[in-house]
């Protein structure tokens, strides 16, 4: 009978065997092999790697270029985080009081084109939009307010920041209106129902009913977009002229830049493990802490 049990369970192990193969050799061996890197001087990999102990981190936080490359990081994720996330709620309840026919679903195709557009493509198009001279944005702003205006979004280092989040807003706001429509369309209509028997306005249901059912899809989006906002590379690497500067004046060179660089342009390979293992660290606390704020540790009992 137990002999039974182990060939019908190892048939079962048998379908999955090519997936768990991969991801151990494509994912852990790989993540490991970067965690035992960044205790090495590594100027070849495979030859002349020395110990170093933690030489490398500490070298990495008296690097004021990385130091910077963080502060871009965190600055980045904050602001698209601030207006995605907001704004694709507001919209896709808005979306979402059309109703289930037609004209939902155009705005639904509409907002989520974007986001199946490649990334290179996106910001070679908002490259144009958003240029200084006879740029579209700039355009609109100079008939809005009457007045010519000619900012620099992605070439002065004011503004880089903000040229650079419009970049990510359009790309992924599509994204974020899905995710909140299909949470949205979760909650049960009865709680509107009941609520309509109360005497509840628009916004005592938004605030009351709305936003409680809508935790864990905020924090989501909030982990993912972390995730997402901390590894942030092939926009920024286009916008700086196809290098790891992050120009303009290294405004947009973020952690994921740094990295890079130090793998590939540098060859230091210990400073770039080390590096990445910030990084995965970083990610995984703002993923934590997001998790624990929202309860999501917490026993639904």
């Amino acid at each position: 009978m137990k002999l039974k049990k182990i060939k019908i369970e190892l048939t079962w192990y048998s379908f999955i065997i090519l997936s768990i193969t991969t991801v151990l050799v494509l994912v852990y061996y790989p993540m490991l092999t970067s965690i035992k890197y960044s205790f090495y001087d590594i100027s070849m990999i495979g030859e002349a790697e020395k110990f170093v102990g933690i030489k490398n981190y500490k070298l990495l936080f008296s690097h004021s270029s990385f130091l910077k490359a963080l502060k871009n990081t965190l600055i980045l994720l904050t602001i698209s985080l601030g207006t995605t996330i907001p704004i694709g709620f507001l919209l896709a309840n808005l979306i979402n009081s059309l109703g289930r026919g037609k004209l939902q679903g155009f705005f639904r195709v509409g907002f989520y084109l974007p986001h199946i557009i490649t990334g290179a493509t996106v910001t070679m198009i908002l490259q144009v939009v958003l240029k200084a001279n006879d740029g579209l944005f700039n355009n609109f702003l100079s008939a809005i307010l009457g007045r010519e205006i000619s900012i620099g979004w992605l070439s002065d280092s004011n503004y880089s920041k903000w040229g650079a989040t419009l970049i990510s807003f359009w790309s992924g706001l599509g994204y974020t209106i899905l995710i909140n429509l299909a949470n949205l369309q979760s909650i049960p209509t009865e709680l509107y129902e009941a609520a309509n028997i109360d005497g509840a306005g628009p916004f005592q249901k938004l605030i009351h009913i709305t936003v409680p059912n809508m935790k864990s899809c905020f924090v989501f989006l909030l982990v993912t977009g972390v995730i997402g906002g901390m590894a942030r590379f092939t926009d920024l690497y286009i916008i700086g002229g196809n290098t790891t500067s992050g120009a303009p004046n290294g405004s947009l060179q973020t952690i994921m830049m740094y990295i890079y660089q130090f793998s590939f342009e540098k060859m230091e390979f210990g400073m770039a493990s080390a590096g990445a293992m910030v990084l995965f660290l970083i990610t995984l606390v703002f993923a934590v802490i997001s998790a624990r704020m929202s309860g999501f540790f917490k026993d639904p009992a």
